[in-house]
């Protein structure tokens, strides 16, 4: 049996966000959450938000019934939520609030959450991706009788809570390598074991270039890249962490003129650019290259540290605040060498170093695991809602 399908508009009132004057210090900053694409696709209730609306801030907008479902139709297409409580969205965001009558609160969500396809090939080709009022509501979803939607929705609920629950193992498990961490080393910032304190610069290997930027942009133009040869490496690898991904290569002329910026294995190669602060270790597996402007390489004395410790502890909360504070630039946030090598940190005996590493490897692997089971439960998930919304189940 297939169900009715119905148009958002027929059993809904659609509302889209706003946001109150930015020139009112007064509207921002009292209890009233004030809901952004940030806040969705994250717990299913949403009860709070990074922003908050005062009362007379809240009262220049509508604001979103308690139960009401909301999408985002602009930028992230398709994040969505419930909201817990009544609250206030952005521009970004329409709200469905569904006729009781005719929709299960429940059920619309799930219902919703299945247009983000359509929301993805509607969107016109812009820089933003955007999908007006008119055309989200319009969208139409399946409509069987209440009860079955009450009944679809109970059966969706608890495969869902099964996938949260693994993915929230998964933050438990990052949750408590910190804690291990601090227990075995303490703060990194404030070394309360009294480990000995060293910079950058004396963790790294005797090599003249064991701690060396990437070749200034006149050195590496764009002209020089060539279908294959040896490998650029640059944020887009080291963001993902990800040493296989892209293409871009020099030739062996090339590579030789800028050999002092290439990599070798348990390298440690550090974003300085943007985003910076994320690091890649060099594996055993790896195309020769060099890294370019955006990144700098450290090549560890594996007699002070293990590399992988090195990244860990470069990191922590406390060295990325170090490094956050060293950084300048405005938006684009810099980080420089030069700095970098003078970056102070504790650093414990090596036996203790591959003591934390063992610990951390095991929940790697239990991490992995629960990796497996999140795939084997989305697929469950999208399976089950698949027969639902087909009235199969």
């Amino acid at each position: 049996m297939s169900w009715p399908l119905v148009a958002i508009k027929n059993v809904a009132k659609v509302v889209t966000g706003k946001t109150p004057s930015k020139k009112v210090e007064g509207y921002f900053g009292g209890d009233i959450p004030f809901v952004t694409p940030a806040e969705l696709d994250k717990d299913k209730l949403v009860v709070s938000a990074n922003q908050t609306l005062t009362e007379e801030g809240a009262a220049q907008i509508k604001l979103v019934p308690e139960g009401a479902v909301m999408v985002c139709c602009i930028g992230s297409l398709g994040k969505i939520g419930i909201a817990g409580r009544e609250l206030a969205t952005n521009q970004q965001i329409n709200t469905v609030i569904f006729d009781k009558e005719k929709v299960d609160t429940n059920y619309g969500f799930y219902a919703l959450a299945r247009l983000k396809p359509q929301l993805e090939a509607l969107a016109p080709s812009t820089t933003v991706a955007i999908i007006n009022k008119s055309n989200f509501e319009s969208l139409k979803i399946p409509i069987p009788p209440l009860p079955e939607q009450k009944r679809i929705a109970a059966i969706l609920d608890k495969a869902d809570q099964l996938r949260q629950k693994r993915q929230q193992a998964i933050g438990l498990a990052d949750e408590f390598l910190r804690s291990v961490f601090l227990d075995m080393f303490g703060d990194p910032v404030t070394n309360p074991k009294g480990w000995e304190v060293r910079r950058v610069e004396n963790l790294a290997s005797s090599d003249k270039y064991s701690i060396k930027a990437g070749p200034f942009g006149s050195a590496l133009k764009k002209e020089d890249y060539v279908p294959s040869g040896f490998k650029i490496y640059g944020q887009e690898q080291v963001i993902r962490d990800d040493l296989s991904y892209g293409d871009y290569y020099i030739d062996k002329d090339k590579f030789k003129s800028l050999e002092n910026c290439k990599i070798a294995v348990d390298d440690l190669l550090i974003s300085l650019v943007g985003t910076f602060g994320k690091i890649s270790i060099v594996p055993v597996n790896f195309e020769p290259g060099i890294i370019n402007p955006r990144l700098m390489k450290i090549t560890p004395d594996k007699n002070v540290i293990v590399p992988k410790f090195l990244k860990y502890l470069l990191q922590t909360d406390g060295a990325m605040a170090k490094i956050q504070h060293m950084s300048h630039g405005g938006t684009m946030g810099i980080v420089n060498v030069g700095k970098m090598k003078d970056l102070a940190l504790p650093i414990p005996p090596l036996e203790k170093q591959k003591e934390f590493l063992e610990k951390m490897n095991k929940l790697i692997l239990a991490k992995k695991r629960q990796k497996k089971g999140i795939c084997i439960t989305e697929s469950l998930f999208n399976s089950l809602s698949q027969k639902a919304f087909a009235g199969k189940l």
